[in-house]
């Protein structure tokens, strides 16, 4: 048998040299089986870089990759792998965990955390990287964990998709709760907000301000007569029609059944009255099973005074319409400040088939 060592001697004749060397033993077989116990990969890596140990996970995860080093990539500098995935990769995920560790053990953060994707062909994968200061009777290391997030990412994921939907959801709902659905117009609740807004500027600024209300002549008798899918139809052409007359300040909205509303900010009754014909005589251009012209009658109101609101506006361009109506339909009418109505002064007098106008510009 061959001699024991000097030392080997002096712990065996000592037995609390013995007892200590027995603690010391189990308390290493105790971290260890605690870093085994882990589900994160874990390894102690010098302030070199090189890897002192690692743990079981680190290991099984190094076979799964299947890794062609022996010894789990124990001994290897950790630092020189990151580089070269750098170097051969641009690997940008290497270039900031090589960063991160490298501050942590540098003594200029305490902890450094990243989470990082780590994709296949044939699975989506996630890991956080923790590196974290150890200070012991060695020389300063670190201890480096990658612990696999993807449950969790795919979680968030999820969270985020569905959140993504509910605010498309919810952007539909807003947009339907002001918008009508058959003609692609601003319903009658969205008008008034927005000419509210458009009556509190011109009474603050003193600017003009006019509103254009028509609805389409004897539309129930077209309804009854042709079916509402015609009806419809009509609705669609007659909003297009009136569309393509706008400004892009104007706004153009279906107040309810065959009736609709032009705001027109920044011009009088009689200007907007210029855009009321144009818009009638663009709809007078459409024909019911190729026969049968349709034809509107307009009322054109306007902003008076500082005192006067929105309902006023409405209201004078509501009895004007009520006069083109009276009067024969197919025709623009304007409401007066006394309370009168007359037809508008446009070049070329008015009839049903007016072909003089001023062109309508748009800015």
């Amino acid at each position: 048998m061959a001699p024991m060592s000097d030392e080997l001697q002096t712990v065996t004749s000592n037995p609390a040299l013995a007892q200590a060397s027995e603690n010391a033993c189990a308390s290493d077989s105790l971290a260890a089986a605690i870093l085994d116990s882990l589900t994160a990969n874990v390894a102690l890596v010098e302030s070199t870089g090189v890897i002192i140990t690692a743990n079981a996970a680190w290991k099984r995860f190094a076979i799964d990759n299947r890794c062609s080093d022996r010894a789990y990539y124990i001994g290897a500098n950790y630092f020189a792998i990151c580089e070269d995935a750098v170097r051969r990769d641009g690997d940008l995920t290497a270039a900031a965990a090589l960063n991160g560790i490298r501050g942590v053990l540098r003594h200029e953060q305490d902890s450094f955390t990243l989470e990082y994707p780590c994709h296949s062909p044939g699975e989506k994968r996630w890991f956080r990287l923790r590196a974290t200061r150890l200070s012991l009777d060695r020389p300063t290391a670190c201890v480096v964990s990658h612990e696999d997030i993807t449950t969790e990412k795919i979680a968030e994921e999820a969270l985020r998709e569905t959140e993504r939907q509910l605010r498309e959801s919810l952007e539909r709902e807003q947009v339907l709760a002001r918008t009508d659905g058959l003609t692609g117009l601003i319903n009658r609740r969205h008008f008034r907000e927005l000419a509210e807004q458009e009556c509190a500027v011109a009474r603050r600024y003193g600017q003009p301000l006019a509103a254009v209300l028509f609805d389409i002549d004897g539309f129930k008798k077209i309804n009854d007569s042709l079916g509402h899918l015609a009806g419809d139809e009509i609705l669609k052409n007659v909003a297009r029609r009136a569309r393509e007359q706008l400004r892009s300040a104007d706004v153009l909205a279906r107040y309810g059944g065959e009736e609709f509303i032009v705001l027109v900010p920044g011009s009088t009754a009689q200007s907007a009255a210029v855009l009321a014909e144009r818009i009638r005589i663009g709809i007078a251009d459409i024909t019911i099973a190729g026969t049968v012209a349709v034809t509107i009658s307009a009322g054109v109101g306007e902003i008076r005074s500082n005192s006067d609101t929105l309902e006023d506006l409405i209201r004078r361009a509501d009895r004007a319409l009520y006069d083109a109506k009276e009067t024969g339909r197919n025709r623009t009418v304007v409401h007066h400040g006394n309370g009168h109505t007359s037809e508008p002064a446009v070049p070329g007098g008015h009839e049903s088939g007016v072909t003089a106008l001023p062109r309508w510009e748009k800015p």
